[in-house]
């Protein structure tokens, strides 16, 4: 997934289900955004650091955005006390999972002054998208009742491999109902530079051969 001076990785998602409803993104006036189910979600990822940053591309809107960001514009974890916001691509490597692991518990947890209490469980199991299995680490939360419109539902599995969101499915709804799921549809890697083979070499040889050739009956004609 790390960028190169070949391009960037871009991961794609089918939108299976999206808001009826134009969604606001941010509180400064970025826009809002628009999708229709079926529809293609991509990340083009130019940062892969403490923040990964890349260009989003859902519906009719793009934007540039750390994973943060999209995790909570997105409702892609939890926005508890601990903040839980894997969004689109966690760090692999079981050290990261361990942590990520206890920020997802923490981010629920019943506590004075976290309004997203609820009940999280996680485990390591494969999922199975578009006929392919992946090694996954998945969430699935459930807020407790709030009295305010439907808790959030949140299911999101990671795979262990690239780190990539494969599946997800979360709903809330506070105002209007909320619900978007994904489900992975492509890894698109850079190009790399590969060295000529043996085929290449022959027809870049004959080229310069031929051109060798011509030179020297263009120089006899002269004379």
């Amino acid at each position: 997934l790390v960028p190169s001076p070949q391009g960037n990785t871009i991961v794609n998602w089918k939108i299976v289900e999206a808001p009826e409803l134009a969604v606001q993104w941010g509180w400064t006036g970025e826009g809002a955004w628009l999708a229709e189910s079926t529809s293609n979600m991509s990340f083009t990822i130019t940062t892969l650091d403490e923040y990964i940053t890349g260009n989003l591309t859902i519906g009719n809107f793009t934007i540039e955005a750390n994973n943060t960001d999209v995790a909570r514009e997105l409702v892609l974890g939890v926005w508890g006390l601990t903040p839980f916001f894997p969004g689109l691509v966690v760090a692999i490597g079981q050290d990261n999972l361990d942590d990520l692991n206890v920020t997802a518990y923490a981010s629920a947890e019943r506590v004075q002054g976290n309004y997203l209490n609820g009940t999280m469980e996680s485990s390591y199991e494969p999922v199975v998208v578009g006929g392919t299995s992946y090694d996954c680490i998945v969430f699935d939360y459930e807020q407790d009742p709030s009295g305010y419109g439907e808790p959030q539902r949140t299911y999101l599995a990671y795979d262990t491999l690239t780190g990539v969101l494969v599946l997800a499915n979360t709903s809330v709804t506070i105002v209007n109902e909320y619900n978007l799921v994904l489900e992975i549809q492509s890894i698109l890697s850079p190009k790399l530079a590969v060295p000529p083979g043996p085929d290449m070499l022959l027809i870049v040889g004959g080229l310069s051969i031929f051109a060798i050739v011509v030179i020297v009956l263009v120089v006899v004609k002269r004379r």
